[in-house]
């Protein structure tokens, strides 16, 4: 996080010192507050345009997620509107003042180190003005409300990271006639900045034929002691899906991803023995964002997510069960393991491929933890709908995305022996119907990113840091 401690030039010309002493206070404080949180990178207290232009380059150049620009007094628009106008980096307004209370023994220097609010407006009027996105906080900073929100904002802007300048590989081209997650590639580098990195679906089968024997019982062991091996897969299947999923993961080293999506139609047709179901499973175990059939917006989100919460998961809403007001949670065989219930077994079996020709892949089924969990969905939105007037740079029309969100509990079920993919309950609060309706009319895709708790607040923190429309549904 840059740290831009603004104040009037006025006040450093007529008070010698109040700058630094002003300083020395929030430096501290924010360090304290932010030390198990956030590592602060702090260019020394602004004044004039030229400095405050410095210091967000300095910002820019230690690779900051997130620009946290706190007026320790009074400070004009006019000295920082310009460089905060053009920086990409997402910026978080803080309204705040030295003291919690004011009393009666007031004096001018109490008024003046509590008087940072009306800046604040100044520079927010202006922000908004400029259309220019920006996050923004007031309280004390010592109350319980601001640190918790200013700890949430910093996993959020760990998240936007992703979206803003992660690097997404695509396996194969997007799975044909699936245009939910498709999207315009200049509304990508404008609105968004992901890297998308094209790989040819030929790399996985060059990369298979350089693991070496080693790597792959070692990959066995792991599998063996991770899981229940179902005496139906066979040993040959279990060495081509430890081969094939080594070359997914190397790929991924190798090209610096934060994100791979994958097309299983174009994998096999450029030469893959089987599908690396299980390599995408460890991969989203260790972080790295994952989502099938080509689509990196959702292999991006879930990467975004693992920011946030820690752990998260592709998934797909599947199947409607109106009768038990559920959906049934599965894809064809990737999930994360990490977020496995550990009171139920956690299988690997052999599935049978009937839309491709292909070794039987080996898979991981297993039901995910019961609790609480967010659900998300990022697509382009339609023409003319952006951030509500809080996009960055003043684009507007089509080519703008959203995020649509929704909380739901993965709930136990029964187990489900013909099932050969990872499965779970979600139950939706409310009629079951009428959520559906609601989630399609705003446009929610069929592939989303899971992660566990309440993060609405992180991820409408997150849209408005990178500029993009939010939905809740619920």
């Amino acid at each position: 996080m840059g740290v831009l401690l603004t104040l009037a030039e006025l006040y450093r010309r007529s008070m010698p010192g109040i700058s630094e002493q002003y300083s020395r206070h929030w430096r501290r404080n924010l360090e304290e507050i932010l030390g198990d949180s956030a590592r602060l990178h702090f260019p020394g207290a602004v004044h004039t345009a030229e400095e405050v232009g410095r210091a967000v380059r300095s910002c820019e150049q230690a690779n900051c997620d997130l620009l946290l620009v706190l007026p320790m007094a009074y400070a004009s628009s006019g000295a920082a509107i310009g460089a905060l106008g053009e920086t990409r980096l997402p910026i978080l307004l803080i309204s705040t003042s030295r003291d919690a209370t004011l009393g009666a023994a007031l004096s001018h220097d109490d008024l003046r180190a509590n008087q940072a609010m009306h800046g604040v407006q100044d520079l927010a009027n202006l922000l908004r003005r400029r259309r220019r996105s920006f996050e923004l906080l007031a309280g004390h900073h010592r109350g319980d409300r601001f640190i918790r929100r200013l700890k949430q904002i910093c996993r959020s802007a760990a998240g936007a990271r992703v979206l803003r300048a992660g690097r997404i590989g695509r396996l194969g081209a997007p799975f044909a006639g699936m245009l939910d997650f498709s999207y315009s590639p200049s509304a990508l580098s404008q609105r968004l900045g992901l890297d998308v990195v094209e790989l040819q679906p030929e790399l996985l089968r060059e990369k298979a034929a350089g693991i070496r024997p080693g790597a792959v019982q070692r990959f066995i062991d792991w599998a063996r002691s991770s899981f229940r091996v179902d005496p139906d897969l066979q040993q040959e299947e279990l060495r081509a899906a430890a081969t094939w999923s080594l070359a997914l993961e190397q790929i991924v080293d190798e090209h610096g991803l934060d994100g791979i999506a994958m097309n299983f139609e174009a994998v096999l047709a450029g030469g893959a023995a089987t599908l690396p179901f299980l390599g995408a499973d460890r991969l989203m175990g260790r972080g790295i964002g994952y989502a099938g059939e080509g689509d990196v917006l959702t292999a991006a989100l879930t990467a975004a997510l693992q920011r946030i919460c820690g752990q998260a998961t592709f998934t797909e809403t599947f199947c409607p069960d109106y009768g038990r007001g559920e959906i049934l949670l599965s894809h064809m065989g990737e999930c994360n393991p990490e977020l496995a219930d550990p009171k139920r077994p956690l299988l690997l079996k052999a599935k049978s491929f009937s839309i491709g020709k292909c070794i039987r892949p080996a898979v991981a089924v297993f039901q995910l933890k019961p609790g609480m969990v967010t659900l998300a969905s990022l697509s382009e939105a339609p023409a003319g709908v952006d951030g509500g007037g809080e996009i960055s740079g003043g684009q507007s029309g089509a080519g703008g995305f959203q995020l649509v969100v929704f909380e739901g509990r993965v709930v136990r079920t029964a187990e489900q022996p013909g099932l050969t993919s990872p499965y779970s309950r979600l139950r939706i609060p409310g009629d079951l119907a009428e959520f559906l309706e609601q989630y399609s009319r705003a446009g929610g895709s069929h592939h989303l990113a899971l992660g566990y708790g309440d993060l609405s607040e992180e991820c409408a923190i997150l849209a408005r840091l990178v500029g993009i429309r939010f939905e809740h549904i619920g």
